[in-house]
C-alpha cells in the first residue's frame, strides 16, 4: 500500500532505480549484528516467501476437477488472481497490480482460457499509449490468459496491452467510464465457446466469442450483478435492488437472451453476493446478509424453491458471537462447486482490508481444507497478562509458542459485530492498530487509524457478547469529516471524547464532551490508561478518571496535565511514558536530523527520567541511523517504537543498506542508555516484506520467561511478522527499567 495508500506511478518507479544509487547515508557506523531468535508469522496460511493467500477475495471460479481461481481488485503483493489445486497455490497470474492494471471482481475459466475482470486506469494521465485509457477515464474489461499457464497472455486481434507491466494484446476494454464511477464488472461465466459478461455501467449482459473475443450479442438488464449458467444452458443473473430497502432478484434467461419465468424475488434481508449451480442441478446463493450462509434452491426447470441451507445461520455472529469455526461464515462473497459434490466458499468479513477465508467442504459438510489471508495494514497487540492472546483491529488470535513456525497460531474470533453495534467506529473509520491495556483488572482493546487521528476504546463482556469488542469510548483530535456523517451528534468543532454513558454501545448526542479547540499529535496510552499527546510546544497527559459500574472508562479534559516540550527536540512525533519508572521516551526531529517522508517519526530518540517531577532529566539522546532517498518514498527511516522490559524496539520503514538489511526490520536498543543491541530481521525466512505503512508499525510484549515478542506489520503479504528474542543476560546485568504491563 505504501505511504500514500496507492501504487507508485511510473515516474516514481523509475525514480526508485536512481534513488538506490543516490541514497544519502549519515556518517558510517559499524554494521549492526542480527539478533539470534525465532521468526514466525500469523494471519496468513503462507509465510509470503514464495506464496501467500490474497488479502481480500472478491470472486472465485471452481472447475469440475476442483481447480479454483480467485480475483480481487487490490492485493498489495499482486496475488489478485491465484490458482489453487487441493488447497495449495499453484500459480499467480501477475500483471494485476501496478502500471495501471489492477484485478477485479469476477473470474471465469474453461478448458483453454482464464478470463479475468480487470480495472485499467492511466494513473492520473501519466501513462500514454493504447495500453491505457485516455486521461480522465477508466476501462472495465477482460484479460485473457492461457489455462495451461495463467501467467501467459492469450492474445487476440484488437487486444490491448504490451506497454509497461502489461501483457501484449490480451486485454479487451468492455466499457470506458469517467474516473471515480463505480462500475466494475461483477459477473463472468463461460462455456466452451461463449463468454458472458455482466456490465452494470450500461445495464447489459454481453456475450463474446471465446476465441475471437468479438461481441456476439447483448441485451438490457437493469443493475446486473453476479451470473452463472445451469446444466441446461440457462443464464441466471442476480439483480441489485432498485432502491434502499428493496429486494434482490435472481433473473433467468435462455442462452438466446429470452427472459424465462419464474425467477426469484429474495427476502429483503438476503444479500446475494454470489451464485452457482452445483452437480445436482441446485442453485446455490451466497447470502452475506444477517444469515451469513448459503441458500439452496431446487426445481430450476420449473418453479425454483428453497430446499435447504449450508452453514450455521448467523454465521460467525451466531452464539457465541464472533467465535470462528467451520460453517460459521463471515460475509460469504463467492461460492463454487465441483463434480464430486464439494462446495467452496470464500468469505471476506472485514472492516479495513484483510478478511479472506477460503474453504472447501465435502459432500457431508466436513471441512477438507482452509486458507487464510486475514491481515492488511495491521499492527497487533498482545494481552500483557496473557501474551498468547493477540488482537488486531478486528481479529483475535491465539499463539502457541511451543509449536513450530506456521503451526503456532489459531484464528480464534472476530471482534466486530455490525448487527448489534452498528456505531462501532471500525465500521466507519479505516482502522489499523490494536493495543490491549489492563485497567482496574479488566482488559480493554484500544484501536487507532493509520495516521493516529482517532483512538477507539472497547470493552469485553464474554458472557453476553462472546468475542465481540463493545465500543465504549472514542477520541478525536478534531471534528470528523466522514461521508456518512459519522458520528452523528459530534461537536461542530474542536477535539472531543465520546463515552458510552449508558453502556449500550451506541453513540448518542448527549454522550460527547469537547475540549474546545483542535489538538494534535499521535494519541498513545500508558499502562495506567492515561492518554498522551505531543504537539506544538507541549506534551499533554489526560489521566484515566475512573471505570463506571458498567465497566466503561472515563476521561475528563479538565484533568489534563501539560508539560513543556524539551529543548532537545524541534518536534516530538512519537512517545511512550512508563509509569512504574516515571520515564518518558520520545522520538522526533532536531536540526538536520529529521524525517524525510511525512509519516516516519524522525531519527532522534531521547530518554527522560523523573518526568512528572517538574524537573525531568535527560538520560540519553541518540540519532538513529537513517538513509535519505531521491524522494520520501525511497527513504529508510525509523517510523515508530515500542518499549518492553529493558529494551526499546524501533521499526524501520525499509532496510538500511549500510547495515546489510533490505526490508523493513526492528532495531533493538537498551532503554537504560539507548545503546544498540542488534536488529531483528525476517528477510532470510520470508523474503520481501512490505514498506511499513502505519505510524505505529510495531508492538512488543514481554513473556514471563523473559522472551520478547515483537510484532511487525507486513501489508505486502497479508500477514504479521513475529520476532521472538530472548536476550542473554550476563551476571551483574542492570535491573529492569520498564516493568511488564499489568
Amino acid at each position: 500500500m505504501g505511504y500514500e495508500n496507492r501504487k507508485p506511478t511510473m515516474r516514481e518507479r523509475f525514480a526508485t532505480l536512481t534513488a538506490l544509487l543516490a541514497l544519502f547515508v549519515p556518517p558510517a557506523r559499524a554494521q549492526t549484528p542480527t539478533l539470534a531468535g525465532k521468526v514466525t508469522w500469523f494471519g496468513n496460511s503462507y509465510n509470503g516467501k514464495t506464496a501467500w493467500t490474497l488479502q481480500d477475495v472478491a470472486d472465485i471460479c471452481v472447475l469440475p476437477d476442483g481447480t479454483l481461481f480467485t480475483n480481487v481488485f487490490w492485493d498489495e503483493g499482486g496475488a489478485n488472481v491465484q490458482e489453487y489445486r487441493e488447497g495449495e497455490v499453484t500459480a499467480v497470474a501477475a500483471h494485476t497490480h501496478g502500471w495501471g492494471y489492477d484485478g477485479g471482481a469476477a473470474v471465469a475459466a474453461n478448458a483453454k482460457y482464464l478470463f479475468i475482470a480487470q480495472r485499467v486506469d492511466n494513473e492520473g494521465g501519466g501513462l500514454k499509449g493504447d495500453s491505457w485509457p485516455a486521461k480522465g477515464f477508466r476501462w472495465n474489461g477482460i484479460s485473457r490468459r492461457l489455462r495451461a499457464d495463467i501467467r501467459k497472455a492469450a492474445p487476440f486481434t484488437g487486444g490491448r496491452g504490451g506497454d509497461g507491466d502489461t501483457l501484449r494484446g490480451a486485454f479487451l476494454p468492455i466499457t470506458a467510464v469517467p474516473e471515480g464511477v463505480d462500475s466494475a464488472i461483477r459477473g463472468l461465466c463461460v462455456d466452451a465457446t461463449r463468454l458472458y459478461v455482466s456490465s452494470p455501467y450500461d445495464d447489459s449482459i454481453k456475450v463474446y466469442d471465446t476465441e475471437t473475443m468479438r461481441l456476439l450479442r447483448s441485451w438490457p438488464v437493469p443493475r446486473p450483478d453476479k451470473i452463472c449458467r445451469d446444466r441446461n444452458g440457462s443464464l441466471w443473473v442476480s439483480q441489485r435492488p432498485s432502491g434502499s430497502g428493496d429486494a434482490w432478484h435472481i433473473l433467468r434467461f435462455s442462452a438466446e437472451r429470452t427472459a424465462l419465468s419464474p425467477g426469484l424475488t429474495l427476502d429483503t434481508r438476503v444479500v446475494p453476493t454470489s451464485i452457482c449451480v452445483d452437480i445436482h442441478g441446485r442453485l446455490l446463493i451466497a447470502d452475506a446478509g444477517v444469515d451469513n450462509q448459503i441458500k439452496i434452491y431446487a426445481d430450476l426447470d420449473g418453479v425454483p424453491r428453497q430446499i435447504g441451507t449450508f452453514g450455521v445461520r448467523g454465521g460467525i455472529f451466531a452464539p457465541p458471537a464472533g467465535t470462528f469455526g467451520s460453517l460459521r461464515f463471515n460475509k460469504p462473497v463467492a461460492i463454487g462447486a465441483d463434480e464430486s459434490g464439494r462446495i467452496y466458499v470464500a468469505s471476506d468479513g472485514q472492516t479495513g482490508g484483510g478478511g479472506t477465508v477460503l474453504e472447501c467442504y465435502g459432500s457431508n459438510s466436513n471441512l477438507l481444507w482452509r486458507r487464510f489471508g486475514l491481515l492488511f495494514v495491521d499492527c497487533p497487540g498482545a494481552d500483557p497478562r496473557h501474551p498468547e492472546q493477540v488482537y488486531t483491529k478486528e481479529e483475535h488470535f491465539t499463539l502457541d509458542y511451543a509449536r513450530p513456525p506456521g503451526q503456532d497460531w489459531t484464528y480464534h474470533g472476530y471482534t466486530v459485530n455490525p448487527n448489534k453495534y452498528p456505531d462501532d467506529p471500525r465500521l466507519h473509520i479505516w482502522s489499523s492498530n490494536a493495543r490491549v491495556e489492563i485497567l482496574d483488572g479488566h482488559s480493554f482493546l484500544f484501536v487507532s487509524d493509520m495516521t493516529g487521528d482517532s483512538l477507539q476504546v472497547y470493552r469485553f463482556a464474554p458472557g453476553t457478547d462472546g468475542e465481540t469488542a463493545i465500543p465504549c469510548a472514542l477520541f478525536a483530535k478534531k471534528r470528523m469529516d466522514n461521508e456518512d456523517g459519522y458520528p452523528m451528534g459530534q461537536p461542530k468543532s474542536g477535539e472531543w471524547i465520546w463515552t458510552d454513558a449508558n453502556g449500550d454501545g451506541k453513540i448518542s448526542a448527549g454522550e460527547f464532551q469537547t475540549g474546545g479547540e483542535d489538538s494534535g499529535g499521535l494519541m498513545t496510552l500508558d499502562s495506567n490508561g492515561a492518554v498522551w499527546q505531543a504537539w506544538g510546544n507541549q506534551i499533554r497527559m489526560l489521566p484515566l478518571r475512573s471505570l463506571d459500574a458498567r465497566g466503561v472508562p472515563h476521561w475528563d479534559y479538565a484533568q489534563a496535565r501539560r508539560f513543556p516540550k524539551p529543548a532537545d527536540l524541534d518536534e516530538i512525533r512519537r512517545l511512550r511514558y512508563l509509569p512504574d519508572s516515571d520515564m518518558l521516551i520520545v522520538g522526533g526531529n532536531h536540526g538536520a536530523d529529521h524525517n524525510q517522508h511525512w509519516k516516519p517519526m524522525g531519527p532522534v530518540l531521547c530518554v527522560y527520567d523523573h518526568w512528572k517531577s517538574g524537573k525531568p532529566a535527560l538520560r540519553k539522546s541518540v540519532v538513529l541511523p537513517y538513509a535519505r532517498g531521491a524522494n520520501g518514498h525511497e527513504s529508510a527511516e525509523p517510523i515508530s517504537f515500542d518499549v518492553a522490559g529493558d529494551y526499546v524496539f524501533v521499526a524501520y520503514t525499509r532496510g538500511l543498506p549500510a547495515e546489510g538489511v533490505a526490508n523493513a526490520f526492528v532495531k533493538v536498543l537498551r532503554a537504560s542508555d539507548l545503546s544498540v543491541v542488534g536488529n531483528l530481521t525476517a528477510e532470510a525466512a520470508f523474503g520481501e516484506t512490505g514498506l511499513l505503512d502505519l505510524v505505529e508499525s510495531t508492538s512488543v510484549v514481554l513473556r514471563p520467561d523473559g522472551e520478547y515478542v515483537a510484532f511487525l506489520e507486513d501489508d505486502a503479504k497479508a500477514k504479521c511478522v513475529v520476532f521472538r528474542w530472548k536476550p542473554v543476560i550476563a551476571s551483574g546485568a542492570p535491573v529492569t527499567v520498564a516493568k511488564q504491563r499489568r
